[in-house]
């Protein structure tokens, strides 16, 4: 559904989560990272994202001649006996808050990375496009 999203212009980007120690990539940024050849694992390798805790990477990307814009947020250390989604509860508030600083219109939020509520208010002032 989100390639479908990007493709149709149907969203410019996505809010992403990246915890430290998860690798390989998981979530949505790693599926990202498959459609888009290996484009996060890039800026990975040259430590431009870490995962740290409060770390927020706006990570512009051309494709089909059209610019995705994404922000990846990190998420810190993950304590793996926690599900991964339960972790992103934390740091939902303090993501849109950078989000909006982008100021970026027609972004997205993926239920594969944030626990999002459907009554959550963060989510419904910003009329934000929920993707699975």
């Amino acid at each position: 559904m989100v390639d479908r999203a990007l493709s149709n212009q149907q969203i410019s980007g996505l809010l992403l989560l990246c915890f430290e120690n998860e690798r390989p990539l998981q979530g949505m940024i790693a599926h990202l990272d498959w459609r888009f050849d290996g484009h996060f694992s890039r800026l990975m390798k040259t430590q431009l994202i870490t995962g740290a805790r409060g770390e927020a990477v706006y990570a512009p990307l051309l494709w089909n001649e059209k610019t995705l814009h994404f922000l990846v947020i990190g998420g810190g250390m993950r304590d793996e006996s926690r599900p991964r989604l339960e972790a992103s509860r934390d740091l939902l508030v303090e993501a849109l808050q950078k989000w909006d600083e982008l100021r970026v219109p027609d972004m997205a939020l993926s239920r594969t990375d944030w626990e999002i509520e459907d009554e959550q208010t963060e989510v419904k002032e910003r009329k934000l496009c929920i993707v699975n």
